[in-house]
C-alpha cells in the first residue's frame, strides 16, 4: 500500500478586527486572531508583551496563542509578531526586509 503524506499550507494570521497596523500610539492589549483562509472564525488571541522602541510610531509586539480545534489545549507560536497591512507578520523576519 503506498503511503500519502499530506502537507498543509502554513496558515497566514490577521487580526480578527480591522486593524493595519498597531504601534506605541495606537495598540490593543488583546486582539482576536483569525487565519486569511477562515477570517471570520476565531482561532486564538494575539497579545501585546511590549514595544519595538519607544516613539509613537514604533511598533506593538505581540505572542501568538492559537487553539488548534475544539478541545484542543492553546499553543503559543515561536517568535514575535508586528502587524503590518493587515496581516501577523514575524518580527525578525521584518526587521531583516527594512534593511
Amino acid at each position: 500500500m503506498r503511503e500519502q503524506i499530506l502537507l498543509e499550507r502554513p496558515h497566514i494570521y490577521i487580526p480578527a478586527i480591522a486593524i493595519m497596523r498597531a504601534t506605541f500610539k495606537h495598540s490593543w492589549n488583546k486582539i482576536p486572531v483569525a487565519t486569511t483562509a477562515a477570517p471570520e472564525h476565531v482561532c486564538g488571541e494575539a497579545r501585546r508583551i511590549g514595544y519595538s522602541g519607544k516613539d509613537e510610531n514604533d511598533l506593538a509586539l505581540y505572542r501568538l496563542k492559537i487553539r488548534p480545534g475544539r478541545g484542543l489545549p492553546t499553543v503559543t507560536l515561536p517568535g514575535i509578531y508586528i502587524i503590518e497591512n493587515g496581516l501577523f507578520q514575524d518580527y525578525e523576519d521584518w526587521k531583516r526586509s527594512q534593511m
